[in-house]
């Protein structure tokens, strides 16, 4: 819950991930009419200027282009921006709050993420702790999800007997909620189907016999990736989304699981 002077004011998100790199700097900035092809006529204001005021929630910092945190640091430093093909200078007031899965620290020094920026940014760092952390918080995780996700989908929670909780409690979960919350509703749509990993169990079904299906956790990430693809006409933007992860992260599991990049 917001309790800062800005409680009142506009809170908007992006997602830097989720975005091309060819689009995203017209979605912070806006732009004006006829700079681009396919540019809307009398231009497009941007986040900034729709948070003006308020809160700007950028998410997946550390996926932002190289090139374009030079901008954003320029607009921290100075408050003003320029709309993507215009000229004017246009004053802005937001509160910029940023969360990335990545160690910036080690971006930095990667060159992969502005030191500058860096510092400009790191003023009050909150350290949420990874899920391998705190996995006493795990099966009620997994049963927030399961009502939410069943209810979203329209179909029956799935049963996960305690021997198979404590698998997943043993897992590390590097993708943290995310990768969690993805698999309760990978879960969910495959009605409890049984995987391999290292050692087999089955993940409930609520029926007495197992349906005999085994496979790894590999193999069921690519199908699953396959599918939403496939329902979403292999639109990456908005397969990330609905995926949970940015572009980027998509790309790199298409890279991993031989899946051929929709043109």
């Amino acid at each position: 819950q917001n309790h800062s002077n800005r409680e009142n004011e506009s809170f908007v998100a992006l997602n830097c991930g989720a975005i091309p790199k060819n689009l995203i700097e017209a979605e912070l900035f806006g732009y004006v009419e006829g700079a681009f092809t396919g540019a809307k006529q009398g231009g497009q204001i941007g986040k900034f200027e729709i948070a003006d005021g308020g809160t700007l929630f950028l998410d997946e910092i550390g996926e932002m282009p190289y090139e374009l945190q030079t901008r954003l640091l320029r607009v921290i430093e100075e408050g003003v921006i320029r709309r993507v093909g215009g000229t004017d200078e246009i004053p802005i007031d937001v509160r910029i709050i940023a969360a990335t899965n990545k160690n910036l620290r080690e971006e930095v020094e990667k060159g992969n993420f502005r030191k500058d920026l860096y510092y400009r940014l790191n003023v009050l760092p909150i350290r949420l702790p990874p899920l391998r952390e705190r996995k006493i918080d795990i099966p009620l995780f997994i049963d927030y999800f399961m009502e939410r996700k069943s209810r979203r989908l329209n179909k029956k929670e799935v049963i996960i007997r305690e021997e198979h909780m404590r698998f997943l409690m043993d897992y590390d979960w590097p993708g943290n909620i995310r990768e969690l919350e993805n698999f309760v509703e990978l879960v969910i749509n495959t009605e409890g189907v049984p995987l391999t990993t290292g050692n087999k169990f089955d993940i409930a079904t609520g029926k007495k016999e197992p349906s005999g299906m085994d496979i790894t956790l590999d193999e069921l990430e690519k199908a699953h990736i396959l599918k939403v693809l496939k329902n979403n006409n292999e639109n990456i933007s908005k397969t990330a989304k609905i995926l949970g992860i940015g572009r980027n992260t998509l790309y790199r599991k298409l890279e991993k699981h031989k899946i051929n990049e929709p043109k």
